[in-house]
């Protein structure tokens, strides 16, 4: 008999300690994956928490869709993606803007001066292609229809505060840009 409740009371103790010390619970297994509930009747359950989701592209080693840590700066996700290549151009970049989920990055290549007369650092000249938000200097924006100098270093401003652009609609958040400016940017400009 006494051999009996020995038996009974170390199933109970080795059940109570396999719960985390929590308490005994009513009947049921042992504490294995949320079957059982603590004395307070909480289920624990692991911490989730989802990371952002960025696009390195251009000058990089390897460019890609890269999940990045939530506090992580845009230096963080170029190194990602193996870092920047030899023809990269990081002066017009925030690297230390914060990552935002969704975002492109583009890391511009450096231009070097034509023959007969300079390019632009970043590519941004009229006529050469659509300015990149992400990397344009506010002398690349003038170069725009309709973007004066004040415009230019709105857009520059929300870039650095807001960690960059992750479509050129976001253009439309920039004080001073409304649905008609936008439309006539839209074609000479990319995220």
């Amino acid at each position: 008999m006494y051999a009996l409740v020995a038996v009974v009371l170390a199933v109970v103790a080795f059940r109570w300690a396999a719960q985390g010390h929590d308490g005994p619970t009513g009947g049921g297994g042992g504490g294995g994956g949320g079957t059982g509930t603590s004395t307070a009747g909480v289920v624990r359950r692991p911490v989730t928490t989802s990371m952002p989701v960025v696009h390195v592209a251009g000058e990089v080693r390897h460019p890609g869709v890269y999940r990045i840590g939530g506090d992580s700066r845009v230096i963080q996700a170029i190194r990602l993606a193996g870092g920047p290549t030899g023809r990269a151009n990081l002066q017009g970049l925030n690297l230390a803007a914060p990552v935002a989920d969704g975002q492109q990055i583009l890391v511009p290549a450096r231009v070097a001066a034509a023959a007969g007369g300079a390019a632009s650092a970043t590519g941004g000249a009229a006529g050469s292609g659509p300015i990149s938000l992400s990397s344009a200097t506010a002398a690349d924006l003038e170069a725009l229809d309709g973007v004066g100098p004040a415009l230019a270093a709105r857009i520059v401003e929300w870039r650095q505060a807001h960690g960059g652009f992750s479509s050129v609609d976001q253009v439309d958040d920039v004080p001073g840009i409304g649905p008609a400016r936008l439309e006539a940017l839209r074609p000479h400009l990319t995220p």
